[in-house]
């Protein structure tokens, strides 16, 4: 039993470096791409909002504004292109016939498509964008609650009475399971910070196969 538990312990000291010192690293590469946020846990640059010059190469937007939400065909496409769920293929073909049901000019329609798609997908990112916040205020807070609990255990008795053996044991199991918390936790996190360039990169796409019906 005693050598299971300085097993347990030594595990616990090399993860508590990564719990602490991740965080810190990744922070550190963060902040060169995210000057303004230096709590910005993803490696990924920060970027709060596409800009419609990123992904879009055709008529200004600007002057669209909120007016594709009056037209329900066009509300109700934007609903489908934006949404994660919608295969890239299926939207590029949902573009196709839009396109091809439009008669005379099809700038304005398809451009208020690309519009109201890229507000959409803005929107979505604003929100991941901030759930990763907030996600990582969690994560700091336990990765400080691991090391106040390590800091605790060298404060314990070393002594093999019931009562030391019984309060090391409970301190032991309550780190086992933040340790076990915070990696599933980290492991969750590289695949969210990888949402918001997703999303760009659908914007991207959708405007590219919009631009392709206004040549």
């Amino acid at each position: 039993m005693k050598k299971g538990r300085a097993v347990l312990y030594s595990f616990l000291r090399r993860t508590l470096a990564i719990c602490v010192l991740g965080p810190a690293l990744l922070a550190s590469d963060s902040q060169a791409a995210s000057p303004t946020d230096p709590d910005w846990p993803c490696i990924q640059p920060k970027v709060p909002q596409i800009a419609s010059g990123q992904v879009w190469n055709g008529p200004p937007i600007e002057e669209i504004g909120e007016s594709w939400r009056e037209e329900k065909t066009i509300a109700d496409l934007v609903e489908k292109l934006s949404a994660r769920r919608t295969p890239l293929d299926e939207a590029k073909t949902l573009i196709g016939e839009f396109a091809a049901s439009l008669q005379g000019d099809k700038s304005r329609p398809l451009t208020a498509l690309f519009a109201g798609t890229l507000s959409h997908i803005n929107s979505e990112r604003a929100s991941i964008i901030a759930g990763i916040g907030r996600y990582a205020k969690k994560q700091r807070a336990l990765s400080k609650k691991i090391e106040d609990e390590m800091a605790e255990m060298g404060q314990l008795p070393q002594d093999d009475s019931e009562d030391s053996v019984s309060l090391r044991n409970d301190l032991l199991e309550v780190q086992a399971w933040d340790v076990r918390i915070f990696q599933e936790r980290e492991r969750s996190l590289r695949y969210v910070c990888e949402l918001p360039v997703l999303l760009e990169q659908r914007a991207f796409a959708i405007g590219r196969d919009i631009l392709a019906h206004l040549k």
